[in-house]
């Protein structure tokens, strides 16, 4: 609750921009409480019928993080976010419903402009290097990848 209180409080004026509406530190945290409770449940239930064969996976939940990217691609830099809300995760997509997240944030703005975000990006990018530079290709790669 801390760390949502000072974040919310260092970006006030993008809370208050009128992007989500006009909203109050408080409510910004208990909404912020609520829809992480809810993303949990969300990736676990796209995880859970990912692995059953179920039509519904974790790429109806991992978009492509680009907007205008409309097919899917190796090593593919993706977001997950549920409905409208603000908090994202971020990942890189090895196989269909096999993701490796990064990291997440909250999202205020309509850009990515904010250093945080920025952040965000630079860790996919080294992310998707560092698979790309060691042939990681699929997800069993992973398990083989030797540090030698």
């Amino acid at each position: 609750m801390q760390w949502l209180y000072e974040f919310f409080e260092q970006n006030e004026a993008d809370l208050a921009s009128g992007f989500f509406g006009e909203i109050s530190i408080d409510t910004a945290i208990l909404w912020t409480l609520a829809e992480a409770k809810d993303f949990e449940n969300a990736i676990f239930t796209h995880a859970q019928r990912g692995s059953a064969g179920n039509p519904i996976n974790l790429q109806h939940l991992f978009k492509p993080l680009n907007n205008f990217e409309y097919t899917i691609a190796a090593h593919q830099k993706s977001k997950a976010r549920i409905d409208k809300g603000w908090l994202r995760l971020y990942a890189i997509r090895l196989a269909e419903n096999c993701y490796l997240v990064t990291g997440g944030a909250i999202k205020l703005t309509r850009d990515m402009k904010r250093a945080h975000l920025q952040n965000e990006l630079k860790k996919l990018e080294l992310a998707k290097r560092y698979l790309h530079d060691n042939l990681i290709l699929f997800p069993e790669d992973l398990n083989t990848y030797n540090n030698e």
